[in-house]
Parts: structure tokens; sequence; C-alpha cells
């Protein structure tokens, strides 16, 4: 039985897709797939990878006549998912092919569950990270069943949100059964991602219509960060406009909400609520009280930049946005302060469950290499129905 089905999309990154497949198929499980969506603009190279590693656990889906957008490029992936159980990564991303073992033992202890998480760990390729940088991952084991009223609060209330919304259940390293996909395609207009902003559109609808969410506080991926990814654009804003230039370019389906004056150049939280709120517009579904929260992480949006110019920007623009949004009450709400503060020597050792090093430990050269260092200092995934047990 393939319990997993991991899916990769890619556009002219293979090296990276590469790197990631290779290692997860050092695994000796049979119990998972992985599923290439190449959308690149030469197939030959994803083509004669699969041809040489010849594994039936490696699929590949060969790009079409023309380029798609990511949005189109994940729409095709799951009707050829084989796995009871599908996941999305990135190309520079990583998971680890245990997750069929986490998926498993939850499985056996809530039936109902089709949703899935676990911690996060980041990682910035090396050619993406010319100074030195501090990480963290959790060093928590415990496996929770999460409410879903909490979770809905979390996702559309922006309860306890930083600077997006503090909840983890997606198709994007998080796992969902396939029938719940199939259940969210049902239910959304024949699709199972709508929105551009795919992980956050599956986020939204993975809440709403999910039976049980389980989250694993021990990470099982990697989200990385080459040179080349959208999210290096996050920290320069030049490299940022010129992706999200491309992005438009790329995408056909609708980016803004309407009536909402929040450029998605502003930042990660202004793109995150288009999202929600076109999903809201769409089907017509209207909430009160979430805009505090929202507010105060467009104040985190701004707090999390390294440099006073670039803070004072943001700051500038997310206020003039919240004026015509909401008025000079909801302006009030805004408070962002400068906080980084380079004299400072940034922690590392282990604080509020989190473990703080160096990236660069081990001399680990990709995500893959990364999580194998990580994977060592975690509590053993094959140990965690005894665990359970054990309670």
């Amino acid at each position: 039985m393939t319990r997993l089905t991991i899916c990769i999309p890619t556009r002219n990154r293979q090296i990276y897709a590469m790197d990631a497949v290779r290692h997860m198929l050092a695994s000796p499980r049979d119990d998972f797939e992985i599923l290439i969506g190449d959308n690149s603009d030469d197939a030959a190279p994803l083509a004669d990878f699969v041809k040489e590693i010849n594994d039936s656990r490696l699929r590949r889906l060969p790009p079409e006549d023309k380029p798609l957008s990511l949005r189109s490029n994940w729409e095709r992936m799951p009707p050829h998912a084989r796995g009871e159980w599908v996941s999305f990564i990135g190309d520079d991303d990583y998971l680890d092919p245990e997750l069929c073992e986490a998926l498993r033992v939850a499985s056996d202890r809530v039936p109902s569950v089709d949703a899935f998480s676990w911690g996060r760990s980041y990682y910035v390729w090396p050619e993406a990270r010319p100074l030195p940088q501090i990480t963290k991952i959790p060093t928590g084991s415990h496996l929770i069943h999460m409410e879903k009223k909490d979770l809905m609060r979390k996702m559309f209330f922006w309860e306890g949100a930083k600077d997006r919304p503090a909840c983890p259940f997606g198709v994007y390293h998080g796992a969902l059964k396939k029938d719940l996909m199939e259940r969210i395609r049902d239910a959304f207009s024949n699709r199972y991602f709508e929105h551009p902003n795919v992980d956050y559109d599956s986020n939204c609808k993975t809440v709403m219509m999910a039976d049980a969410c389980i989250y694993w506080e021990r990470p099982l991926s990697v989200f990385g960060s080459c040179s080349a990814s959208n999210s290096a654009g996050l920290g320069d804003k030049k490299l940022g406009a010129e992706r999200l230039k491309t992005f438009r370019e790329e995408n056909d389906g609708e980016l803004e909400a309407k009536d909402f004056p929040f450029p998605i150049e502003l930042g990660l939280t202004a793109s995150v609520a288009h999202t929600i709120e076109w999903l809201k517009q769409r089907y017509g579904i209207e909430l009160n009280g979430w805009e505090e929260g929202f507010i105060s992480a467009c104040a985190g949006d701004c707090e999390s930049q390294s440099d006073r110019t670039g803070f004072n920007e943001k700051k500038a623009d997310y206020a003039a946005a919240i004026r015509t949004w909401g008025g000079d009450k909801a302006l009030k709400l805004f408070n962002p302060v400068y906080r980084y503060r380079a004299d400072i020597p940034k922690f590392m050792g282990h604080a509020e469950g989190h473990l703080n090093f160096d990236m660069a430990i081990g001399n680990a050269q990709t995500a893959a290499e990364y999580y194998k260092i990580i994977d060592g200092m975690l509590f053993p995934v094959r140990l965690l129905e005894s665990r359970l047990s054990e309670g």
C-alpha cells in the first residue's frame, strides 16, 4: 500500500528537486512515492534523471505545451497521487519519508484524522546566505489533537499571529488524506487550489473541511530557501519586487480581494490577508472581530525588518493602507516597534522549547543534508508508537 505521495512541483530548478529526491529515495521504506510536477522549459534534465534513477517510487509529470502557472502546476498533481495521504513541498525543501510512520501511528490513535502537521524547521541554502544566520527547531515531541474552533480562530481571526496566521494545517509541509482533498475540490469550485497563493488557500480550506487535525511537535521537513526562491525576496525589497512581477505575469487567477487596500507588495501579511479575504468574498463568508489580530500581524511584518530604513518605509505603507481601510480608529491599534539590534549577539542555545543554533551547522550544503543533521538531535520517529503506549 502507498501510504504517502510526496508532490514536488518545480520550474527550472531541477538541481534542487534532484537533490531532495536522491535523499528521499535512500530510505528503505516502500510505502511512499514521489511525484514531480515538472513545469520547466527544458524537459530533458528531469526526464533523464528519472530514467537513470529507475525507482518505482519516483514518477514525473512532464511539462505541458506551454508553461503553467504555479497554481495550475499544483492543480494537476493530486489526481495522479496514489497515496492515501498527500503532501506538497518546494523543490528546494526536504521531507522525511518517515512521515509515513507518524501517519500510521496517528491514524491508529485517531482513526478520523485527515489532516496532519508537524514542527517547523528552516534552512537557507549557502548561495543565498552571505552572512551567518541563526535558526531554531522545536524540541518537543508531543502528538496533539488540535481543536477545530481554535484553528479557525488562528486562521481567520489571526489569533496569536506574529506576521501570518499561526495555523500549520494544509497540504504544504503538512499531509492531507486524499479523501479530504477530494472533498475540498468538490466543495470549492471543482478545484483543489483556487487562489494563486496555493499554500494559504489550502490552509483555509483544510481548517474548514477537516474532520480531525493532529500536530506533532517534532519537525519532519525543512522549508528551504535557495537564491531563486520567492522566499529569498522577503528580505530584499528590490528582489522581492522582481519576483512578484514575475509571479503576476505567470499567474492565471485573481490575486487580490476587492476593496481591500493592502497592496500585496507590502509584504507577507498583506499577501496572506488577500488570500483569506478573497476566499471570504468568493463564498459569502462574513466574519467580525478579526481586524485587531490582522493589524497586530501587520505590525509584526514591519518588525521583521533588520534595517531602520526598511522598517520605516514598511510602517508608513502599512499605516496608509490601514487608515484607508479602517480609519484613525484602526490606525491607533497599529504600533510596530523597531526591535533589531545589530550590537547584540543572537542567542544560541535552548529556550522556550526551541534549540537556537548556527544554520551552517555540520557544513550542510543542501536542505536534505541539513535535515539529516537535525534528525540526529530530535526524538526518533521510530519510537513514537512506544512512547505513546507508555503514556
